[in-house]
């Protein structure tokens, strides 16, 4: 309804009122409406703008309406909530006409305009102010009667301190700076006049305002030298607990724990002077005091006192004060601290349940929201990694994200924030393996660092972050970075700080881990100091406890491998033993503690002690009580350690089975909705579980096991992309819709660019539509770990040889298409052993550019082949028996960092070796062999060849032109091999050929790939295709079928992506090779290549090259020792 019709309406109403006197006409719901209606469009008038017509609208609208509210306020019984509402509505809306005595009401004019009295504002403001009433207005009207009153006044300084009160509190309502700066500047007229406790109270009040909203260190000081003004008998209670407001204000400022002891003495005074009266409020600042002092000091008496208060208030509180969202988070965090020094899991639950109550209670607009929801992120924070839930560490880091872009960049509470987000985000990287957890808690710690306020903490965290980001990538200067913020934390933490043990832990933990990577054994002396320390000063009853004394046992372990000392060995099993029985069954990290005590018992047994009974074992293990709420990396650790146990203690069997309970659980390990670097690294963690897992499984007789085991557990990444590529001819026939649904959620985990959160939906709709189709009939193995019985077709026409080094004893495995699997005994092969032979042929690798460094190779090689000739191959050669008219065929899944070696050109001077009795070829498992002979041979020959002469930075290969000839169809040269050209170019071939640099990153075998003309054509992106109809590739570029030792069971490389997307044949390189040879070689393998679209004789032609390359080149072992075929 237009403006002026109501106006009309409601003066129509009024004139009968004052016919009838019948006071139902102003309180009923007509006359409501009326009100409601007028009170919104006037007030949305600004009469600086507004047309004269509009003005006069607004003028007549005013009037009516505030001769209606004072009349409805006549009405009212006297001191009313609801009359005392109406009259400051009255006051607010004719308030616009006080300047012109003829537009005023006349009964509102000892109130407003030139005939208004002082007194009678002052006396009026003071009473709606007093109002018990939630009506915005009263607020309003009592500013608009206040600064009437200071400006007619006789300088009253108690009207200027009761202004300052009222602007301060509509501050708290709306954020609004210009309130709060003349909310100051009328409490600064108050203290400069008669000043009292009354003026200095509201004067300090507006300061400690300001500080919260813009964090000058002097308005706090100012505040607390307003109030210590106060005479002490007499002061009042407000004044004595803003006091102590304002000193634990000064303190999360400065750190200085007097300070906090001053807070905590000043409330408990503002509590006894009130004493029945004490507000809420009080007693909820009190409770914050006392948690900040004991989380300084580790009091249990103050966080009781604390949180006793903190219920007390939300016991007592009213369901509508303001303030009750506060109370509720100061709440929580006291249930909170109390989970931290006694581990009840209800007192999460509860902390949880009060932070998000006190989300719900405060209103959208309200700035302390970003308080809340950082005390509900610390909350779930917490709850995540005592329960380990994913779920609560995702809305951890969506509360404090929230939290964090509500505070502009120089609040003061932004660092803490930035440095919590920072936190979950280490939190959830350590459950997932996700590297861009890490990367951002390591960006936003820094961030922390630059926001103003007290940094110990921050520094500390951030080290941890350093510390971890350093085991990823094997970084020195991450690692020095961890250190150095490490001892910046310490060194600024008080020794009777109780966060110093926890920064003591971190920074021990940076010394030990510099130690693993340095061996220097002062690193590992102060790891021990520290760490010490650190346990020392923690609590019995603290919840971290149990994971500093499990960090103490390894470093107590590490020195002892060093030394032997029998007194690390004690100590390492005492602190282990602690460390497992402080965490109860169902806590997550309590295989993390299993794991560490195995390792302990470990070392005992090695050294002629007791070993634990199976059933203590199976316990450790975890496989009678499954802890879900672990992470799955814990879960397999503690197996895997448990195992190595049990063999340490000759307990083959319970070997096998807690490995093979291990080697259940590792494909669950990586973080599926992260890309190949994320997965490699969480996996390769636990390196050395298929060696063991073999090797238990071959000492007790079971050389299938062995095979079934190596499938499992090696090449895991590889695994997991192929089972998004699988057929479902049978299911489909069963269930056409499901099929469809499933190849379409497959489709997506294929797509590159899809976020972690979008990936990790994905693979849950996987994960439960694979259960769905398990539960079919026949399909109860779908995609599960094959059974060799499944595999027995892979290697038909030849052998597929599982050759495994463990740590005290050798296996090799023979798989025939028919027949059981063949175990042979190779005592001398050795992990220990291995590990030198590629150590020493690396070394000599990395030398070879040199003439010196050329010799050097050749020898390295030569011994080397002598070396796998003597302790493998020929034993091998030896079982498989004399070969006929033809050489034996022969696949090679090598476990480990075997799978660096030349298995297949093993020999010695003077006699047959491998390449004279077998053809070889290598593959990552007998699953990937048998997916590569299902697919069907290409039906067309469609070649691409990709040649660069030059790449910056590496040699020139000059018989790259050469190369380019010797196939026919497209080639991309120099510029034109650009890696999005190549990507769409090899959709449409099913021969590829690649002359060119590329590298293998001994770190992140997953960042290795193609060095072409813009850039590296990585693994994953050519893991990523899917080519149904590629055949061949050959790569004759560097190391394209080398990897790292760090990943070697998972086999990452450019041959094996390769395969990955589709190639049945690829030939590759296990090291660099040279220019000319490498031509050479090509040259030869295409001349003797049939010329059809299928490559099923890339393999015997292949050998048929080396053969001749070692003709040709007899002592230059390093040309034709590093070519390798993959394939059927």
């Amino acid at each position: 309804m237009p403006l002026d019709d109501l106006s009309a309406k409601l003066a129509d109403l009024l004139g009968e009122y004052s016919a009838t006197g019948d006071e139902p006409l102003l309180l009923g719901a007509e006359a409501d409406g009326y009100a409601s209606a007028l009170w919104r469009n006037v007030r949305a008038v600004d009469t600086a703008t507004a047309s004269s017509a509009l003005i006069g609208s607004f003028v007549a609208a005013s009037v009516a309406l505030a001769v209606l509210y004072y009349e409805r306020y006549l009405c009212r019984a006297p001191g009313s909530p609801a009359g005392e509402a109406d009259l400051a509505r009255a006051v607010v809306v004719a308030a616009p006409l006080a300047a012109d005595r003829r537009r005023v009401p006349p009964p509102l004019r000892p109130l407003l305009g030139p005939e208004s009295d002082d007194g009678a504002q002052a006396d009026t403001a003071r009473a709606l102010l007093r109002s018990p009433g939630r009506e915005p207005a009263l607020l309003d009207a009592a500013i608009v009667l206040l600064d009437a009153a200071v400006n007619r006044g006789s300088g009253d300084v108690s009207r200027q301190a009761a202004l300052c009160r009222a602007l301060r509190r509509r501050h708290e309502r709306d954020g609004s700076r210009a309130d709060l700066g003349r909310a100051v500047a009328a409490g600064e007229k108050a203290a400069e006049g008669r000043g009292d406790s009354d003026a200095w109270t509201s004067l300090a009040s507006a300061y400690l305002c300001r500080f919260r909203l813009c964090g000058e260190p002097e308005d706090l000081r100012r505040s607390i030298r307003l109030l210590e003004r106060i005479p002490g008998p007499g002061a009042e209670p407000t004044a004595l607990a803003d006091l102590g407001a304002a000193y634990r204000l000064l303190f999360e400022h400065g750190g200085d724990p007097g300070h906090l002891d001053a807070a905590v003495h000043q409330g408990e005074r503002a509590l006894a002077a009130a004493g029945d009266d004490a507000r809420p409020g009080w007693r909820s600042e009190l409770s914050v005091a006392l948690l900040r002092r004991h989380e300084r000091a580790g009091s249990r008496a103050d966080l009781d006192r604390a949180a006793d208060l903190a219920e007390q208030v939300v016991a007592t509180a009213a369901w509508d004060d303001p303030e009750r969202g506060v109370y509720l988070a100061t709440a929580a965090e006291a249930v909170l601290l109390r989970h931290r020094r006694g581990g009840d899991p209800r007192h999460l639950d509860r902390a949880v349940a009060l932070a998000d109550e006190a989300l719900e209670t405060l209103p959208e607009d309200d700035p302390r929201r970003t308080d809340v929801l950082r005390g509900l992120a610390d909350a779930l924070h917490r709850r995540s990694t005592a329960a380990g839930s994913l779920d609560d560490l995702d809305r951890a880091a969506t509360a404090a994200a929230w939290a964090l872009a509500a505070l502009s960049g120089g609040h003061p509470a932004r660092g803490a924030t930035t440095a919590r987000l920072a936190a979950v985000h280490l939190t959830r990287y350590t459950r997932t393996g996700v590297l861009a957890d890490l990367d951002r808690a390591v960006e936003l710690g820094e961030e922390s660092l630059r926001a103003p306020g007290n940094a110990p903490e921050r520094r500390s965290m951030l080290g941890e972050a350093y510390r971890l980001r350093s085991s990823v990538g094997a970084s020195d200067a991450d690692l020095q970075r961890a250190i150095h913020h490490g001892e910046q934390a310490v060194g600024a933490t008080a020794k009777d700080d109780f966060a110093l043990p926890g920064r003591l832990a971190r920074l021990a933990a940076a010394h030990w881990t510099r130690h693993w990577s340095s061996g220097d054994p002062t690193d590992l002396d102060l790891a021990i100091a520290l760490g010490g320390e650190a346990a020392d000063r923690t609590p019995d009853d603290e919840a971290d406890l149990p994971g500093r004394l499990a960090d103490l046992a390894a470093a107590h372990l590490a020195r002892l491998r060093a030394t032997g000392s029998p007194a690390d060995l004690a100590a390492a099993v005492d602190l282990a033993e602690r460390a497992w029985l402080g965490h109860p069954p169902g806590h997550p990290d309590r295989p993390r503690a299993a794991a560490g005590l195995c390792r302990a018992y470990r070392a005992r047994v090695e050294g002629g002690g007791a070993s634990p009974s199976a059933a203590r074992l199976r316990e450790l293990a975890g496989t009678d009580d499954d802890h879900e709420t672990a992470s799955p990396a814990e879960r397999v650790a503690a197996r895997h350690t448990a195992g190595l146990l049990a063999q340490a203690a000759g307990a083959d069997g319970l070997a096998a089975e807690l490995l093979d309970a291990a080697a259940a659980l590792l494909p669950s390990v990586a973080p599926r909705e992260a890309g190949w670097p994320d997965q490699q690294h969480r996996i390769g963690e636990h390196a050395g579980l298929v060696a063991a897992g073999v090797a238990a499984h071959c000492a007790c007789g079971d050389p299938a096991g062995a095979v079934e085991f190596a499938e499992l557990g090696r090449g895991v990444l590889l695994a997991a992309q192929a089972g998004t590529r699988v057929g479902v001819a049978d299911l489909r026939d069963r269930d056409p819709r499901l099929a469809d649904r499933f190849q379409w959620v497959c489709a997506r985990l294929g797509t590159p660019g899809f976020g972690a959160a979008e990936r990790r939906r994905w693979w849950e709709d996987h994960d439960t539509l694979l259960r769905r189709i398990r539960a079919l009939p026949g399909l109860a193995r779908f995609l599960a770990a094959p059974r060799l019985d499944d595999l027995r077709a892979a290697p038909a026409g030849g052998t597929a040889v599982l050759l495994n080094a463990g740590r005290d004893r050798g296996d090799a495995v023979l798989v025939r298409d028919e027949g059981p699997p063949v175990h042979i005994p190779l005592p001398a092969l050795r992990e220990a052993v291995v590990a030198d032979q590629v150590t020493a042929l690396l070394a000599a690798l990395s030398s070879r550019r040199s003439l010196s460094g050329v010799m050097i190779l050749r020898r390295t090689v030569r011994d080397v082949l002598a070396w796998l000739w003597r302790t493998a191959v020929g034993p091998v050669a030896d079982a498989l028996g004399p070969p006929g008219p033809e050489p034996h065929r022969v696949w090679w899944l090598p476990t480990g960092a075997l799978g660096l070696l030349p298995l297949h050109a093993a020999e010695e001077p003077g006699i047959p070796g491998a390449l004279d009795v077998m053809v070889s070829s290598f593959v990552p498992s007998l699953r990937a062999l048998r997916d590569a002979r299902c697919r069907p041979p290409a039906a067309r020959r469609e070649t691409l060849t990709v040649v660069l002469a030059q790449t910056p930075g590496h040699a020139d290969l000059r018989e790259t032109d050469a190369e380019a000839r010797l196939l026919d169809g497209p080639t991309l040269t120099g510029a034109q091999a650009t890696a999005g050209r190549v990507l769409t170019a090899l959709g449409d071939a099913t021969w590829a050929h690649f002359a060119c640099h590329a590298v293998a990153d001994p770190v992140s075998p997953a960042a290795g790939g193609l060095l072409l003309h813009d850039r590296t054509l990585t693994l994953p992106e050519l893991g990523d295709l899917r080519l149904p109809e590629a055949e061949l590739a050959y790569l004759s570029a560097c190391s394209t079928a080398g990897h790292g030792v760090r990943y070697a069971d998972e086999v990452l490389h450019l041959a094996s992506a390769f395969q990955l997307a589709g190639f049945r044949h690829v030939v590759a390189s296990l090291w660099p090779l040279n220019d000319t040879a490498a031509g050479e070689a090509a040259t030869a393998f295409y001349a003797a290549l049939p010329a059809t679209p299928v490559a099923d004789a890339a393999a015997p032609v292949l050998r048929e090259v080396t053969l001749g390359l070692r003709a040709r080149h007899q002592r230059q072992p390093e040309l034709w020792a590093p070519l390798v075929h993959s394939g059927p």
